[in-house]
């Protein structure tokens, strides 16, 4: 180190930037993030050249970030500075190399074997024009890459005093408060998951891709719709239409957006079964991932019971066993019929009382003991407190 400061940083190497190269998780959600840039402040885990550190906080809940690997080496395997994950599907080398079916090339393990394949790499132009750029992805990087940024993954780290039990700052600890959980996830190296050897985090998404089934197609030959799960408001019926015609003629293609699903039905049992076949587990519409399972076949309605007709007739008829109504009482106009009082107009009390004071028809009699309550404002009193004045 001490024979390199006197010799030019530019022609010896040393990396000079002005933005790090990093994925949306690692930027974190906020677009104003701001970071601390460092010009020499560390050597490249990968090949011990001094680089531009930059170091910044993704969020308020999240852990300072710092790079961790310079740009020649990121640009080498198109990887992240900071997670050595892809940047195109956010998966570790390991997985991507077996899926691309490529073969892990590796730097010299000596210092000068590194500074001298990445001088010729850039020479030659292999770290802008990479050969994961044009690389046509397939199944298993369609099932498991990621499409949306995984913010979980920038959370603080847990607080080694509250594990040993003498964290005194409570709800201000910067730090989680949390158990530690032995595992192989928990034995991560970085040097592994560059060169794509021995990579816990591979192991189990390789062991993913091996469990995920395809669609079983079910028994009802008549069967033609495919449900599609997991719509947003951006994905409209025109979007879903272009995904599934190339698999053969679409009958209709309806959405529902109150259960953020829809349903896409073929014409033909061949073409719904092609669509399962392709677009099952990776089925991916305007940057989100979609549930695609097959439709169920429609209930018929039930048949009406025996005897429904009848014990309808019954019941309006008064059957014994069946709740009856009462009928409803006949007009005032009606001749020898029972009405609600509410319903007969001269029962009004200012109509009435007239009547009464008029000498019209009787009135009824009054309540028992002849005690009536005091009439309003200006209204005649009843003709039995009239008579005991």
């Amino acid at each position: 180190m001490a024979g390199r400061l006197l010799q030019d940083p530019e022609q010896d190497g040393w990396e000079r930037s002005d933005f790090p190269i990093v994925c949306s998780t690692c930027l974190g959600p906020n677009p104003f993030v701001r970071m601390q840039r460092i010009e020499y402040g560390g050597q490249c885990h990968i090949s011990n050249r001094p680089y531009t550190v930059f170091r910044w906080r993704p969020g308020n809940d999240a852990r300072y970030k710092k790079t961790i690997i310079c740009q020649e080496v990121a640009k080498a395997k198109n990887v992240c500075q900071v997670c050595l994950l892809d940047l195109d599907y956010g998966l570790p080398v390991e997985v991507r190399d077996k899926a691309l079916g490529m073969a892990q090339e590796s730097l010299p393990e000596s210092d000068p074997g590194k500074e001298y394949a990445l001088n010729r790499m850039q020479v030659e132009g292999g770290l802008d024009r990479s050969a994961y750029d044009t690389a046509k992805p397939n199944d298993m990087l369609l099932r498991l890459r990621r499409t949306e940024p995984y913010y979980a993954r920038n959370r603080a780290r847990i607080c080694s005093f509250f594990v040993r039990g003498e964290c005194k700052r409570g709800a201000e600890c910067p730090y989680r408060h949390e158990m530690p959980t032995s595992g192989p996830l928990s034995e991560q190296n970085i040097k592994d998951r560059y060169y794509g050897v021995n990579d816990p985090v591979a192991a189990k998404l390789l062991d993913r891709a091996a469990k995920m089934s395809k669609l079983t197609p079910p028994e009802d030959q008549t069967i033609c719709t495919l449900f599609v799960g997991g719509l947003t408001d951006d994905i409209s019926e025109d979007d879903l239409r272009d995904q599934f015609y190339p698999h053969g003629e679409l009958r209709s293609v309806k959405k529902v957006a109150s259960r953020n699903c829809a349903f896409v039905t073929y014409a033909t049992r061949a073409g719904a079964e092609k669509a399962a076949d392709e677009l099952a587990n990776k089925l991916t519409v305007k940057g989100h991932r979609l549930k695609l399972l097959w439709g169920k076949p429609q209930q018929a309605p039930r048949p009406a019971a025996a005897g429904t007709g009848a014990a309808a007739a019954a019941a309006a008829a008064g059957a014994p066993g069946h709740p009856t109504y009462m009928p409803m009482p006949a007009g005032p106009g009606a001749s020898g019929a029972n009405y609600y009082p509410s319903m007969d107009p001269n029962q009004a009390g200012s109509y009435r009382q007239q009547q009464q004071h008029h000498g019209g028809p009787p009135r009824p009699p009054g309540p028992p003991g002849g005690r009536y309550p005091p009439p309003p404002a200006g209204m005649p009193p009843p003709p039995a407190a009239a008579a005991r004045q």
